[in-house]
């Protein structure tokens, strides 16, 4: 389905209220209509108990009374309450078979309707769709007087109608707002100028950035999510609602190839990790319960000696020490020896 033939379809969906097609039976020329789940409801209390053995035939002659439109070139939508019975008593005479028949070539209905809905919101942000809103004023879209076919204000909206209301509500709410802040911003400009352009500026920023955001989808139609491939390397994000879809996969966990290259790749660079320190801690140990063969060994462990251990270290130190002559007691020959090898001066300390 093309973003063209979708818009055709949602126009006649929102803009009527139902899509249609023309059937042949004994002779006489139907034309069926999509139905809404409001008229599904009352297919289903027309049919009676779920648990009855007639329910079935019931429910599909009633499916096809609230399907039909023109019935002997005739609106049934006008009045069609009173038309039930008669409606009922011609079609159980008509072979199941073809009732089966019918209601298949229905379902292709059925079928674009709901395909359709995705295009809904890129349609709604449209020049055309925004002008068929102010046409009719924030009224419902199934009156007889908006759709041109009589009987359609008795049928109730569809999904798509009330989705259509719901987003130019918010967008007729967001015009609003805009005006009044402007008008606010107007007003605080005169007292603080400079900060109310401040203002101003950010809001219009926001304001740009989100009417090109709705024309991008009013010309595409609607986002495709399905660029997103889980066997794929990496996701578009070249437009705020990629970066929204791929934050939004990440926080639910869903990966892509990529993701899962990168969780193996860490988990095995922690693996050799673990490895290497469990290796390290092996040695560690090793060494450790070897050490009294060569008695060397470094603990990382640092602490303060105690008092008894800087006495034991003290008593066990032997420093070296170079015996001389005093100067009374050496020679000549001795004192002159010395002299050259420490130089000429000699600092003693006092007595």
């Amino acid at each position: 389905m093309t973003r063209d033939e979708a818009y055709q379809i949602l126009s006649d969906l929102i803009f009527k209220g139902f899509l249609t097609m023309g059937v042949d039976l004994i002779e006489k020329t139907l034309i069926v209509k999509t139905i809404n789940d409001k008229e599904f409801d009352l297919v289903k209390i027309y049919s009676g108990l779920s648990s009855s053995k007639s329910y079935k035939v019931r429910f599909d002659i009633n499916l096809m009374i609230y399907s039909l439109l023109i019935f002997n070139n005739e609106n049934i939508l006008v009045n069609r309450e009173a038309r039930i019975k008669d409606l009922y008593d011609f079609f159980s005479i008509i072979p199941t078979g073809i009732i089966n028949k019918i209601m298949h070539e229905m379902l292709t209905l059925r079928v674009d309707a709901y395909d359709s809905l995705k295009y809904l919101e890129g349609f709604s942000y449209t020049e055309y769709s925004r002008k068929m809103w102010k046409i009719l004023r924030g009224g419902f879209p199934n009156q007889d007087e908006f759709t041109g076919v009589p009987g359609t204000s008795q049928l109730g909206m569809n999904i798509h109608q009330e989705s259509w209301v719901l987003i130019n509500k918010v967008l007729d709410d967001e015009e609003d707002y805009n005006q009044q802040f402007g008008m606010a911003t107007m007003i605080t400009s005169a007292s603080n100028p400079k900060g109310a352009k401040q203002i101003q500026a950010k809001h219009n920023a926001h304001i740009k950035t989100t009417e090109e955001k709705r024309e991008r989808l009013a010309l595409l139609g609607y986002i495709d999510t399905k660029k997103w491939k889980p066997d794929g390397w990496a996701s578009p994000v070249d437009t705020a609602e990629d970066l929204m879809a791929e934050l939004d996969r990440q926080m639910n966990g869903i990966k892509d190839k990529h993701d899962i290259f990168m969780e193996k790749y860490l988990k095995k660079m922690r693996e050799n990790a673990d490895a290497r320190a469990k290796r390290v801690k092996d040695d560690y140990e090793r060494v450790r319960k070897n050490k009294g063969e060569d008695g060397v060994f470094i603990d990382g462990e640092q602490r303060a000696m105690t008092a008894d251990e800087t006495k034991k270290l003290i008593k066990e130190i032997r420093p070296s020490v170079v015996k001389v002559q005093s100067e009374e007691e050496a020679t000549p020959e001795d004192r002159e020896r010395f002299l050259k090898k420490i130089g000429s001066k000699v600092l003693t300390s006092r007595k």
